[in-house]
């Protein structure tokens, strides 16, 4: 009888057990974008029903969850740049095979981050500024090895030619030594003459690209008067991923010989990437005639982060640049010869409602330049070199309190140096400080706004206040309104306040003034945005005021050789209205098209008269098609009016047009079926436009690449 009864208590535990895991569930499957079937990385995964689990995708799209309880289940799959979606699921049949989820791109994605409108990462639709993102996909759709290829195809980013080579960036009518170049939010030396050439950038390494227009001041001081360009670095290593890399390798047209390499590695709460690129192509930068011109590039970047939670991180990164170019001037030859290099540490604490976030970073430029009558420089010249730093630590708090209000407020403290012989002394520097704060208020759920200051304060040319208002008002789920009013300020630079510099063969010489104020502006916007999740359609009015400008005057008599110095006198606006739009043309996203328009008036005050290098109309249309085959076609129209580039200095005239320049680009894109491998064909400029007075080479140019991806999976 006892022994009966233990058999009866053992088949009744058996009997538990069994049931118990039949009552589980293992489901696994893939996420895929509708529009290429490519892998979705980083999707969020929910089932809810009599049990809830969340997992994210990982670099091959992949996922796998497990429920202690079957049932009827609801599977919701969401991911940035796409639209949700939402499936009823059974389990456990359903388990039986993978779950195939496409989805299809969004038009305009709201929920992607962005961290410069406020200097903390919010949703785009969040932010109380219009921002403008040029994303991974933007960057790899170009083909371009370079940053300022990509900028050109994007509304109100006009390039600009530097002194005498480079490509600056000018917003809204508002040149390139007004506009703000960081990395991850740091600032980068490497201006000559004013301007920072943006095509000295590798868009392997770049995540992507955010740019602010109009005066950003109060959150990111001196040369932030007419916007901000932040360059974010890709991050170390994908959701999931333990080993992974990429191997590319392009050639074309004008002598173009590329290859990047990039690989990262993930390990617990480290993670890292290191990547290396070298960039040769046989033109030079913002020079028109590419006759013997060259520029070579070789580049590394490195950066390790530790993640352990959600409340702790820090971050170590690191950039070197090795650049040569060659270009010709008259009957000569221009050389320079550029190294930068820069290092940032940063970190982030969370306690609360409370973020701490300290940085430091080094930003490092020497630049040599060369003139030769050959296409080597002669043996023995030294040259002309220029060494710049820029030194700066951070510390930025941000709070949120009763959801009704945010601050985010910091100090900044930065040495600028300068090392070259056409200074006095040969060295000279200058330390700021500048604290600032911005307040978000919400007096109601769809309503914003966002006061902010900074107190700016410089050893060599005094103090600024610089402060903003800015509204964001939210009418319905997909109509919002954003207006800002705020000031902005350049400070004058070593060139402007100490510069020395006697052309003799031309007869003239160019002086700094010490006496230098720093440059104003006052920024108006308004826009209006509409999006849904199949198309967007977006525009902005805006008016950027400016005075003392600096610009040289001759000094010298009418009988003497002329002298010139740099002083404040000009004074003017830029004003405009900015049109873009996209759309999915077809509901799976397989065909998608945008375009993008904007009309710019500018004045000189002082002469009446509208600034040159400015052209009245711009704009773009573009077309994204999945074709047979698995081709992936990207096809772009980019249109610039006529522009006037000078006038005769005594009645005003006009003398030298810009001709007016459309030109159409192709690329097409397949993944290859033997090993990980994805072949790109293009062409630049595919009818060869080649107007006169360009800031930079307009031919067409030819192109083909090779890549290669691979991954390792950490176990799920």
């Amino acid at each position: 009888m006892r022994v009966s009864v233990a058999m009866l208590g053992l088949l009744g535990a058996q009997l538990v057990l069994a049931g118990t895991v039949a009552a589980q569930a293992r489901v696994s499957g893939v996420v895929r974008s509708s529009a290429d079937a490519r892998p979705i990385a980083g999707a969020e995964v929910r089932l809810e029903g009599p049990d809830t689990s969340v997992v994210r995708t990982d670099g091959d799209g992949a996922w796998t969850l497990s429920v202690t309880a079957v049932g009827r289940y609801q599977l919701r799959v969401r991911a940035m740049g796409y639209q949700a979606a939402a499936m009823p699921l059974d389990l456990p049949s359903a388990a039986a095979q993978p779950v195939a989820t496409p989805l299809v791109p969004a038009a305009l994605s709201l929920d992607q981050l962005v961290v410069t409108a406020a200097r903390r990462a919010q949703r785009l639709g969040d932010a109380v500024t219009t921002v403008e993102v040029v994303s991974r996909e933007d960057l790899e759709r170009t083909g371009a090895s370079d940053l300022a290829s990509v900028l050109t195809e994007h509304t109100g980013i006009e390039l600009q030619g530097g002194h005498p080579a480079g490509a600056g960036v000018m917003l809204q009518g508002i040149g390139s030594e007004r506009v703000l170049i960081l990395l991850d939010g740091q600032p980068l030396a490497g201006r000559i003459s004013g301007n920072f050439d943006i095509s000295r950038i590798p868009v392997a390494m770049v995540e992507r690209v955010e740019v602010v227009k109009g005066a950003q001041s109060t959150l990111y001081g001196s040369e932030a008067m007419g916007g901000v360009v932040n360059i974010i670095t890709r991050a170390p290593a994908a959701i999931g991923q333990r080993l992974g890399g990429t191997l590319t390798a392009t050639a074309g047209e004008q002598g173009r010989r590329d290859g990047t390499a990039r690989l990262t590695v993930a390990a617990g709460p480290w993670s890292s990437s290191a990547d290396v690129s070298r960039r040769l192509v046989e033109s030079a930068p913002g020079v028109e005639d590419n006759d013997g011109a060259l520029a070579a590039r070789v580049d590394g970047a490195f950066q390790l982060r530790w993640n352990p939670d959600t409340a702790r991180s820090a971050e170590l990164s690191l950039l070197a640049l090795d650049e040569r170019q060659r270009w010709r001037t008259g009957n000569f030859f221009g050389f320079s010869d550029n190294i930068q290099l820069n290092a940032r540490l940063g970190g982030s604490w969370r306690r609360g409602v409370h973020r701490l976030a300290p940085g430091f970073s080094v930003s490092n430029y020497d630049h040599t330049a060369y003139t030769s009558a050959y296409e080597l420089p002669v043996a023995g010249d030294v040259g002309s070199r220029q060494l710049q730093r820029i030194l700066q630590g951070e510390l930025i708090y941000g709070g949120q309190y009763h959801r009704t209000v945010a601050l985010d407020a910091g100090v900044q403290v930065r040495v600028d140096e300068i090392e070259t012989e056409r200074v006095p002394g040969g060295l000279r520097s200058h330390r700021s400080v500048e604290p600032f704060a911005q307040l978000e208020l919400r007096p109601h759920a769809r309503l914003s706004i966002v006061p902010g200051v900074r107190w700016s304060h410089s050893s060599v040319w005094g103090t600024q206040a610089t402060p903003r208002m800015a509204v964001r008002a939210t009418l319905s789920d997909r109509l919002t309104l954003r207006a800002s009013v705020g000031d902005g300020f350049r400070a004058p630079d070593f060139k402007e306040l100490y510069l020395f510099f006697q052309n003799t063969s031309a007869g003239y010489a160019v002086q700094g003034n010490a006496e230098l104020r720093p440059e104003h502006s006052r920024s108006g916007m308004l826009g209006v945005e509409y999006a849904s999740p199949a198309g967007y359609l977006r525009g902005q009015l805006f008016q950027n005021a400016f005075r003392d400008f600096i610009e040289t005057q001759i000094i010298s008599a009418p009988d003497e050789a002329p002298v010139y110095e740099y002083a404040n006198r000009d004074r003017g606006w830029t004003r405009g209205v900015e049109l873009e739009g996209g759309a999915n043309l077809v509901p799976s996203g397989r065909l998608r098209a945008e375009f993008g328009y904007s009309l710019l008036d500018t004045r000189d005050e002082s002469t009446g008269r509208a600034l040159l290098g400015r052209p009245s109309h711009s704009a773009r249309a573009g077309a994204t098609v999945q074709l047979p085959f698995a081709l992936r076609t990207q096809l772009t129209a980019l249109h610039t009016g006529r522009t006037a580039m000078q006038r005769d200095a005594d009645t005003g005239a006009i003398t030298s047009w810009r001709d007016a320049f459309t030109r159409v680009d192709i690329r097409i894109a397949r993944a290859l079926p033997i090993l990980a491998l994805e072949m790109v064909v293009g062409a630049d400029n595919l009818f060869d436009r080649r107007p006169a007075d360009w800031a930079g080479f307009t031919g067409r140019h030819v192109y083909t690449s090779l890549s290669y991806s691979f991954n390792s999976q950490a176990s799920r």
